[in-house]
């Protein structure tokens, strides 16, 4: 939070020097809504993947203009705490990263997709491709993600596994 800057006078708030808007999660619930009735639930969940992934590069952006660089694991959980968890995505844990691999495994609560714990698939494909873009720029590659944990289906926490496309599509055949 010490990156916040307030300038009341011009009506801007700024983090890391990028311009930032404190929005209610009930205007992301309000967009997945609309998404899902005007182009139905499958193109909605890519629009939100899809726009989700830019959000997470622009976050590693700021990581990297702030002074946050990834030269081990334990970097990548101190962007997510300033940047995730702070930010008001959810808390955000890292459970494993193999830079080598590029492969990461990131595990999230209080997600703002979850609404209720209900529901039969995952929810959260706005925040799975926040996760995806960040590791992407980080890995430098181009990756993919499963969630394969949802709070929204009743599990305790979301969970999503993010890498080569081809490794994660092999997880999910699985």
């Amino acid at each position: 939070m010490q990156a916040l800057e307030i300038d009341e006078a011009k009506g801007i708030i700024t983090a890391y020097n990028e311009r930032f808007l404190f929005i209610p999660v009930a205007l992301i619930h309000s967009i997945e809504d609309r998404l899902t009735e005007s182009f139905g639930p499958i193109t909605a969940t890519s629009f939100q993947y899809s726009i989700g992934k830019q959000g997470g590069a622009q976050y590693m952006s700021m990581a990297k203009k702030s002074g946050l660089d990834i030269k081990n694991p334990g970097d990548l959980q101190q962007i997510a705490e300033r940047l995730g968890t702070l930010g008001g995505w959810g808390k955000l844990t890292i459970v494993d990263v193999d830079l080598a691999k590029k492969m990461a495994r990131i595990r999230w609560t209080n997600g703002v997709s979850v609404r209720n714990r209900k529901g039969k698939t995952p929810v959260c494909h706005f925040g799975r491709g926040i996760l995806t873009g960040a590791i992407e720029q980080t890995f430098g590659r181009k990756c993919e993600s499963l969630e394969v944990s949802c709070q929204g289906k009743g599990d305790r926490f979301c969970e999503a596994i993010i890498g080569d496309p081809a490794e994660i599509t092999r997880h999910a055949e699985r």
